[in-house]
């Protein structure tokens, strides 16, 4: 499945409003926020959005981060409940994790915020 343009968290006032109302989880290579969603009318999926700081590491290593991250979203997205929008922001941990710990600990925190679709 796509990681269509109308997935992308792109404001700012979204992406506070998900760090400001959302459940937080604490993992060690990230942070992890879910805000559940009434929809009306307008967009029904779930969005995400990544933030990744200087303390990440350079340009390289932060959109390595990024691109891995919305890949592993992209692969699991179906698994979501729809109306969820989720915000991760990196740590400097994140840099040295392999691909498949970053998708295991991406999908405990899925767990964890209770949005995986129940029959899963």
């Amino acid at each position: 499945m796509r990681f269509y343009r109308q997935q992308h968290i792109r404001t700012q006032a979204d992406f506070s409003e998900v760090r400001r109302k959302g459940r937080r989880i604490e993992c060690h290579a990230f942070r992890f926020f879910a805000l559940k969603k009434e929809t009306d009318g307008g967009f029904a999926g779930v969005r995400l959005g990544v933030v990744a700081s200087r303390r990440v590491g350079n340009a390289v290593v932060r959109n390595r981060l990024k691109r891995q991250i919305r890949e592993i979203f992209r692969l699991n997205q179906e698994k979501l409940i729809r109306g969820v929008d989720i915000v991760i922001v990196l740590r400097a941990s994140a840099f040295p994790l392999e691909y498949r710990e970053l998708e295991k600990r991406f999908l405990h925190a899925v767990e964890r915020a209770h949005i995986l679709i129940a029959d899963e």
